[in-house]
């Protein structure tokens, strides 16, 4: 994985995390982040939620939480190379946009925002295949093992400075 990508990444975790993962299983490398979401809960002090196809009715239960930063795993269309990863700002979601789910998730950055004042980011990964199925692609499916690896050990840096703040 790219050393700028992890630095990038280790930066904008600010106070309690949360993560977001967002995506249909059912559309193959469309579920990337739900299945990601799903594989980090419990794995360290960070929150995950997977939200499947529907994040709009998990944004109270991130609001609750009080998140200092909100991770949004998602697969991205942004014209890479399937499997490639890309750390967005969520105003690079337009509706005609880049996301597979398209209006929901700039509806979810925008309510996230107005109501938490957390800082938002959306973990991108390139899909190779949204077609029917729930196989991941080759190159989505090692995507997804390196991101999670990544925030695993990003999560564990996090979490021990703020605990010796």
């Amino acid at each position: 994985m790219d050393v700028t990508f992890l630095s990038k990444l280790k930066r904008l975790l600010k106070d309690r995390v949360v993560v977001l993962g967002v995506g249909n299983r059912c559309r193959r490398d469309d579920g990337a982040g739900s299945l990601l979401a799903e594989q980090l809960d419990g794995q360290t002090g960070v929150q995950a939620i997977d939200a499947g196809a529907v994040p709009e009715n998990y944004l109270e239960k991130v609001a609750r939480s009080h998140p200092g930063t909100v991770l949004i795993l998602d697969a991205v269309d942004f014209g890479g190379t399937p499997g490639d990863l890309r750390i967005l700002e969520p105003e690079l979601i337009s509706p005609s946009g880049v996301s597979t789910h398209g209006l929901s998730l700039q509806f979810t950055a925008d309510f996230l925002k107005a109501r938490t004042q957390a800082r938002l980011v959306v973990l991108a990964i390139q899909p190779a295949d949204i077609g029917m199925g729930t196989e991941l692609s080759e190159e989505v499916s090692r995507a997804v093992e390196q991101l999670k690896d990544a925030l695993l050990s990003a999560f564990h840096k996090h979490l021990s400075e703020l605990q010796g703040a």
